[in-house]
């Protein structure tokens, strides 16, 4: 375990609570139309591809945090120094 790994991870829980801020503010931006289909159409055209693009954002993070803890992987961590 070095600083690296350390200060990565936790760049990473912050990227992924900031993900699900961004989450929770496009759900209730959507919720805040005032009418059924200004909200289907909030829905269709910002929230559904920004729920992707942030739920990907997430999954993305969390795959490289487990493979920079994952054994074997020190000197690849030890190079981006």
């Amino acid at each position: 375990m070095n600083l690296a790994q350390v200060s990565l991870t936790l760049a990473g829980v912050l990227l992924c609570a900031a993900c699900i801020g961004a989450l929770a503010l496009l759900l209730t931006w959507r919720e805040r139309a005032a009418t059924a289909p200004a909200r289907w159409q909030r829905f269709v055209t910002v929230v559904l591809p920004g729920s992707a693009l942030l739920l990907g954002l997430m999954l993305w993070t969390l795959l490289h945090v487990m493979l920079l803890w994952a054994p074997g992987t020190t000197g690849v961590v030890a190079a981006v120094r």
